[in-house]
């Protein structure tokens, strides 16, 4: 009866260590859910919003500007905030350049059909005229009010191994649920 028992246990812990090593692979290397926290992606993603993020792309494919992506910036945000998700606008070796309310990628004005505002501002900011460093994307939020979007115009650019994953499916609410573009 004891060597059952033990056989019984043993085959359950097996069990449950198989699937957490699962588990564990899977939010490691293909994905996870994330919940936006703050507005500074709206209207694209709004606060509360459920997403899944994938991160095969940041891994082994390429990160284009557009995408919208998780960071792991701690020491970049307020309060005790350790993650942000923002729109790369600029890789490596590109010229931004924020002037008259308008973003330009090596001098062609982006069309940012996306934003909630018509103009883009960074009066005083170090970051409105530069050319993205190696390794580096330039991130900005979707809402470009004044003061509702801490992004690459105030911390700068970032390092591209920050990157966590690149939003894929909105899974919450359910009116709004599809692909995030």
């Amino acid at each position: 009866m004891n060597k059952k028992l033990f056989k019984e246990i043993w085959g359950w812990l097996l069990h449950i260590a198989v699937a957490v090593a699962l588990g564990l692979a899977i939010i490691t290397f293909l994905g996870r859910l994330t919940v936006v926290n703050g507005n500074s992606m709206s209207p694209t993603l709004k606060n509360q919003n459920v997403l899944i993020i994938e991160s095969v792309t940041p891994r082994f494919g390429t990160i284009k500007p557009g995408d919208i992506v998780v960071l792991r910036v701690p020491e970049l945000l307020e309060g005790n905030q350790k993650y942000a998700i923002k729109r790369v606008i600029a890789k490596e070796n590109q010229h931004v350049e924020i002037r008259d309310g308008k973003v330009f990628v090596d001098g062609i004005q982006l069309t940012e059909n996306y934003i909630n505002n018509e103009e883009t501002y960074a009066e005083g900011s170090l970051y409105a005229d530069i050319i993205v460093p190696e390794g580096c994307i330039y991130v900005l939020g979707d809402n470009r009010i004044p003061e509702k979007s801490r992004d690459s115009r105030v911390f700068g650019p970032v390092k591209e191994d920050r990157i966590v994953g690149k939003s894929w499916i909105r899974i919450f609410p359910f009116t709004e649920a599809g692909v995030v573009k």
